[in-house]
């Protein structure tokens, strides 16, 4: 379920806001079980997205931002902000899904080839690499666009975290540079999250009013 422009307007009306934010809830809660359980119990501990906001206030502005305010900006970003953006990116932007699944295979792809290049490749990063483009291909076969869809845009959203805003924290690129394990989990969590809030604002979309 490709959306263009043409189809749909690019100023979201308030029911349209409800089911954005509505998306974004439903997949933050499950984020939060994955990222505070789940991870915890597989590595030893949580995966933290407001520590990555500290990071890049430190980093960037050598300033300590209280934990409440952090959560409250994580908290923001994913019921509100990625959801926004997603409305924004998917009724604007031609092929969006193809155009997002380009720059996370581009873009992690020359990250791996980094570690290769610096002799810092290890076995996890090829399994981390194939199943990460094993996901982007499934689209090809993948019956469901709607699915194929919310897939990509969870994709997309680790990208923004890890591609973008972790070096901007002084991070390295995806965290690989951390050994990878943590990237996973993030990696996983944020196709849930970002494949739950998609597919859940679209059925609600195309319900359509009083239904």
């Amino acid at each position: 379920m490709t959306m263009t422009a043409e189809a749909k307007p690019a100023i979201p009306a308030m029911r349209t806001l409800m089911h954005l934010f509505a998306g974004g809830l439903a997949g933050l809660l499950i984020w939060e079980v994955w990222a505070r359980v789940l991870t915890k119990a597989v590595l030893g501990y949580p995966l933290e997205p407001a520590g990555l906001i500290d990071a890049i206030a430190q980093h960037r502005f050598g300033l300590s931002v209280p934990y409440l305010v952090r959560e409250a900006l994580h908290y923001g970003v994913g019921i509100v902000g990625y959801p926004v953006a997603y409305f924004v990116i998917s009724r604007l932007i031609p092929r969006w899904p193809v155009v997002l699944d380009a720059i996370v295979f581009v873009t992690f792809s020359a990250g791996v080839a980094a570690l290769i290049a610096a002799g810092k490749f290890a076995p996890i990063h090829f399994i981390f690499w194939t199943a990460a483009v094993g996901l982007i291909a499934t689209r090809w076969i993948n019956r469901d666009a709607l699915i194929a869809d919310a897939i990509t845009w969870g994709n997309f959203t680790w990208f923004n975290a890890l591609g973008l805003m972790a070096p901007v924290g002084g991070l390295s690129f995806y965290l690989l540079g951390e050994g990878g394990e943590l990237s996973y989990m993030s990696f996983v969590g944020h196709v849930i999250y970002g494949a739950i809030a998609v597919w859940l604002f679209e059925r609600l979309e195309a319900r359509g009013p009083g239904r």
